[in-house]
């Protein structure tokens, strides 16, 4: 059974689960979808066409699937937000809709976006996303499983952010930063993040070859190059390693080392 606040508004076409509870003078958008066991706090805002996994909470003041930034944007494209399951929003938190028709911005399950934090427009999380205060994901941003963005940290536009990294607080990127690694300052990285690994029980094998591998790479000054090298000559055993390495295919990119930025 659903617990409705009189004072919510909820627009025509709002489709929700089981066990939904909408607090006081929230809004949902006619087109929303909330799935079952969500919670929605007083002040809370769901735009059209975002589409809420089970288990989510969304705080009081959070907007999800607001218009994206974009100056070009055309407000009458039909597109999405996407948050997976059991994912809270905190207070205050921004997360934008797509700017392309029936595209959408996608968060995976689980994540956790801390009070004024602000997802763009197109962007694609991966799970286990964690984004700090004050902290922002530009549009177009690619990031990976088990990412923590700290509090302060703006991510330009299209930047890639690979599996397993962790972004030190008030630090800036506008450049990839590779799986398992710690970024800091202004688009530089300092080390692996073996504490997250352990964390999250990779294998003592998987976390020897990615420090072999992030010697290698970043012992000279052409790491994608240096990557693909060893990559294509198999010099990866373990999936974690393979991961690292494939991380550097797309041509064209720009990625953090430990000598970029100032």
């Amino acid at each position: 059974m659903n617990s409705i606040h009189p004072t919510a508004i909820l627009g025509e076409g709002v489709l929700l689960g089981d066990n939904v509870t909408v607090g006081a003078y929230a809004i949902v958008e006619g087109g929303a979808e909330i799935g079952n066991g969500c919670v929605v706090e007083p002040h809370a805002k769901i735009c059209k066409w975002a589409r809420i996994a089970s288990g989510c909470r969304i705080c009081s003041f959070a907007v999800v699937g607001g218009e994206p930034q974009d100056l070009h944007f055309d407000a009458s494209v039909k597109s999405y937000v996407e948050l997976g399951e059991d994912s809270v929003v905190r207070e205050s938190a921004t997360i934008h809709r797509a700017t392309f028709e029936n595209s959408s911005t996608a968060i995976g399950s689980r994540a956790f976006m801390m009070a004024s934090s602000h997802v763009g427009h197109d962007c694609v999380v991966g799970n286990d996303f964690i984004i700090g205060c004050f902290a922002a994901l530009a549009g177009h941003v690619r990031v990976g499983d088990d990412v923590f963005v700290s509090g302060g940290v703006m991510i330009h536009q299209r930047v890639r952010i690979g599996d397993g990294v962790i972004v030190s607080g008030n630090s800036a990127a506008s450049m990839d930063i590779a799986p398992y690694t710690i970024a800091h300052s202004r688009n530089r990285i300092g080390g692996l993040n073996i504490i997250g690994m352990n964390r999250r029980k990779t294998p003592n094998s998987d976390i020897c070859e990615v420090k072999s591998l992030y010697a290698k790479v970043f012992g000279t000054p052409a790491a994608r190059k240096t990557a693909l090298e060893i990559l294509n000559s198999g010099g990866a055993e373990t999936p974690s390693g393979r991961n690292f390495l494939e991380f550097f295919k797309p041509d064209g990119r720009h990625y953090l080392t430990p000598f970029s930025g100032r």
